[in-house]
């Protein structure tokens, strides 16, 4: 019997652009650095596990921490583009996510991170797409507010 799929109740698809004082080689080593720690800059604060990390693409593992409820397992498959893109590729069992990241050189130490976002829900309780917009630049915010902050105390991008 052939596979039918599943179904998708709804798509949310937006464009988001950040500013972030800092040069594009950073702001790319920092935000391609997929360690395990990266949960700290969530609510929800999964735990990753990285499976596979090479020059060109990273995959790993997100899970949610059960609150009474079954664990949540998510796979991100990411393609790197040096110097500055990166696309991710994500699935779990709600949703599936496609993230396209793009940095543009504004000047020495400031750069435009452009990130094309399309979320397809595959359970109907999916939350309404203002609300996904905004939880989305609220999680940007804080990674643009560590990254700049990481960068102003002279830290490394990496590690």
């Amino acid at each position: 019997m052939p596979e039918t799929g599943r179904r998708v109740y709804a798509t949310h698809a937006v464009r988001i652009s950040k500013v972030i004082a800092v040069p594009l080689r950073y702001a790319y080593d920092w935000c391609t650095d997929y360690r395990t720690d990266d949960g700290k800059f969530s609510r929800s604060r999964p735990r990753y596990r990285v499976i596979h990390l090479s020059e060109d693409r990273v995959v790993r593992v997100r899970t949610f921490p059960p609150k009474g409820k079954p664990l949540k397992i998510a796979v991100e498959l990411v393609r790197l583009h040096p110097p500055d893109a990166w696309h991710l590729d994500q699935i779990d069992e709600r949703d599936l996510n496609s993230v396209d990241y793009k940095l543009t050189h504004l000047g020495p130490k400031k750069t435009r991170l452009t990130l094309a976002l399309v979320e397809r829900w595959m359970v109907p309780d999916f939350p309404p797409k203002a609300d996904w917009v905004h939880g989305t630049n609220l999680f940007w915010d804080r990674l643009v507010a560590a990254l700049e902050e990481r960068y102003r105390r002279g830290l490394p991008a990496r590690g």
